[in-house]
């Protein structure tokens, strides 16, 4: 692992609060990270083809599941 130091501007500390600006970095981070995995999916996607039976039921069964928390997304909205 890496330690890198970082300088931030002594004002936008006294206007966040150096728990919030930790936070802001460290949410940062997660984001680049998510992106790099991302990337890395999106590298692997043209050997995937999604329109195999098993993708199918792959979504079928994501549906039933977990589709509930779109129709309440969207009734709610």
């Amino acid at each position: 692992m890496t330690e890198l130091k970082i300088q931030i501007d002594d004002s936008i500390i006294k206007s966040f609060g150096k728990e919030v600006v930790e936070h802001f970095v460290q949410d940062y981070i997660a984001n680049a990270i998510l992106k790099l995995a991302a990337k890395e999916v999106l590298e692997d996607l043209h050997q995937i083809d999604i329109n195999e039976s098993k993708w199918d039921e792959a979504r079928e069964r994501a549906w039933k599941r977990s589709g509930y928390h779109f129709i309440n997304v969207i009734a709610n909205a």
